[in-house]
């Protein structure tokens, strides 16, 4: 679901989007069926519909997906759409797979709120919650088919982190001071006393301290960062072909093995509460030799970009659990320990 303080009246956006469709289309008899809001997705409003246009007796059908900022405030605390699309617009140019931008909308008066407007591509998403680890059809999948899923995985993972973002146009994405360990450090002690109003947990407190202290070196050079690499954000083809990656909300430039223990933390905290991983999965090992062996580097100092990427989650959740508190929703696992607090506190006194 989509965690926001309030909920937009869908009608008055359906009301607003026709509006702004009809005047791109001068001309044309333009429709827009129902919009549908998917499951899924902790950040951005997410609106799936059909436009419907017909000039001279023949009729054309778009399948595209809007992404709006969520009401009344969200997970971060600012949202780009002109960045995220940016981003896919980058890498629409490359064989990496994702939804091809149509247009950014940053005039509020349409629907009250700027919106991104993308190509929808055909295929399914695995649902966040409850974990593609404990049910669902990667689950039920042969094992044959979740190794092939997750080696793909990890080698589009690793064609992001091999694409030169400098000629794709992509280096105002993160300033240059802040494209090292250092840089990635502020942002985080930053974003962490905003998202739990100031109340940080002593054990990202002692997690950023002994990130100073441990910092990599030497650093790796910097590449292009996913930012929210799961398989959440793949959109599969029936064959398990992965035919999009999806949210570039979070992209940057740093060091790629800040996606990759995304990917790997996240993945084992949900394995840790499942008490076990899928049958078809190679360990993280294999899995970091498979990375390395496409970006031609070995991972080196893997805790710290582990700790790291499991304080930015952690932060994610802090602010979400603020949120759901305030609607009223207050809920046993709301309170309990993490695993990803459970695992920063093993790398801190390793």
């Amino acid at each position: 679901m989509t965690v926001a303080a309030r909920r937009r009246d869908l009608d008055a956006v359906h009301a607003g989007l026709l509006r702004w469709f009809r005047s791109r289309h001068p001309g044309e008899d333009v429709r827009l069926g129902p919009l549908t809001q998917p499951s899924t997705g902790y950040s951005s409003e997410t609106l799936l519909l059909e436009v419907v246009r017909t000039t001279g007796g023949v009729e054309r059908t778009d399948a595209l997906v809007a992404r709006l900022p969520p009401a009344g405030g969200g997970i971060f605390p600012e949202y780009d759409l002109d960045r995220q699309a940016c981003v896919q617009a980058a890498l629409a140019t490359t064989s990496v797979p994702v939804a091809r931008p149509v247009a950014v909308e940053s005039d509020e008066d349409w629907i009250g709120t700027p919106f991104f407007v993308m190509t929808r591509v055909a295929g399914f998403v695995l649902a966040d919650t409850p974990s593609y680890v404990v049910t669902g059809p990667l689950h039920d999948a042969t094992p044959a088919a979740q190794g092939r899923v997750q080696r793909e995985f990890i080698d589009v993972l690793a064609a992001v982190h091999t694409l030169d973002w400098e000629v794709l146009g992509l280096g105002g994405l993160t300033d240059p001071d802040a494209r090292g360990c250092t840089g990635y450090l502020r942002e985080a002690r930053t974003f962490v006393e905003w998202s739990s109003d100031g109340n940080v947990p002593g054990v990202i407190d002692d997690a950023l301290e002994w990130g100073r202290a441990n910092l990599p070196d030497p650093q790796p050079e910097p590449s292009l960062l996913w930012g929210d690499p799961r398989l959440g954000n793949v959109v599969f083809g029936g064959d398990w072909h992965q035919v999009a990656l999806l949210d570039w909300e979070m992209a940057s430039i740093g060091p790629a093995e800040l996606d990759l223990a995304w990917f790997l933390g996240l993945h084992a905290g949900s394995v840790r509460s499942a008490g076990a991983d899928l049958p078809g999965f190679a360990d993280p090992a294999d899995v970091a030799a498979r990375w390395s062996a496409v970006v031609g580097r070995p991972v080196e100092h893997y805790p710290w970009y582990e700790m790291l990427s499991l304080v930015r989650a952690e932060s994610i959740f802090l602010r979400i659990r603020r949120m759901l508190l305030a609607a009223g929703l207050d809920q046993p696992w709301l309170r309990a320990t993490t695993p990803g607090e459970l695992r920063l506190a093993e790398i801190v006194s390793s």
